[in-house]
């Protein structure tokens, strides 16, 4: 019988998982070197959707100091471990470690999971550190080698209403497919009305630093844009995109059900 890849992909979902890379990893804790390597490896802890690098101890410039002894698994408050959960909640057993790069130290920063797989390894919190994969600078998170963004013009007729309230129409979108996530659709702001700048931000560590939009007299932060995009997102340069949990979207004449994700707001 035929599997649907997704399927094997989460079957995975409650266990660690690493992923060896061939980049150049460079890590800093205020200009002072942590660790400098081209055989890191991703690793995703149980029920965890985006990974983190750990680095090997050979490789480490810091040094590690016992934070406390051991780290057994926390008790799951979510099914689910989005970016918004720090990498500092583990789910897996393993010791925890202060980073100490010269004057400067980073807490408990470091994992060393009890795994035979990653027993040359530590994990390092991707928030304590600023990361570069070769000389490229890295925000959010590392990107993830299974999951991928494409950006295709399209002439699909998009309608964007708010209870009722027309807020953008076009037949002009660009349509954004990122795995795992609901089809976006970003559309030129000359086709947008009625939003007003909020001083919201966010990072993506596909499409880089997003700014927000509000409904002047209705909800905060229901649309978003990239104004100095990462490459891969460069695309979608200073388009709109809404949140399809939070407005009702219409593709050729069809409303489209609202996704559930972690930006549905409670109760919607």
């Amino acid at each position: 019988m035929a599997q649907q890849m997704s399927g094997i992909v989460h079957a995975a979902f409650d266990t660690l998982r690493y992923e060896p890379t061939a980049k150049r990893i460079r890590v800093t804790l205020a200009g002072e070197p942590v660790a400098e390597t081209d055989r890191a490896r991703l690793v995703w802890e149980p029920r965890r959707i985006v990974p983190t690098y750990a680095v090997p101890l050979d490789a480490l410039i810091a040094h590690l100091v016992p934070a406390g002894g051991e780290s057994g698994a926390e008790e799951a408050t979510r099914s689910t471990l989005d970016p918004t959960v720090p990498f500092t909640n583990h789910t897996c057993e393993g010791t925890e470690y202060d980073v100490v790069a010269g004057e400067e130290t980073g807490g408990a920063a470091a994992f060393r999971p009890d795994d035979a797989d990653l027993a040359d390894y530590v994990v390092l919190d991707f928030a304590a550190f600023h990361w570069h994969e070769e000389s490229e600078p890295l925000v959010s998170h590392p990107r993830d080698p299974f999951h991928r963004i494409d950006v295709l013009r399209s002439t699909r007729r998009v309608r964007v209403e708010y209870e009722g309230r027309l807020l953008a129409e076009s037949s002009r979108p660009l349509l954004l497919f990122e795995t795992n996530l609901p089809m976006r659709c970003y559309l030129p702001p000359g086709d947008v009305t009625e939003l007003a700048p909020s001083n919201t931000v966010s990072y993506c560590a596909y499409k880089g630093r997003a700014a927000y939009y509000s409904l002047a007299d209705g909800p905060r932060d229901i649309a978003w844009t990239y104004r100095d995009p990462l490459h891969d997102g460069e695309p979608v340069r200073d388009h709109i995109c809404f949140f399809d949990e939070r407005v009702d979207v219409i593709v050729d004449g069809v409303r489209a059900e609202r996704p559930m994700t972690q930006w549905s707001e409670p109760g919607v």
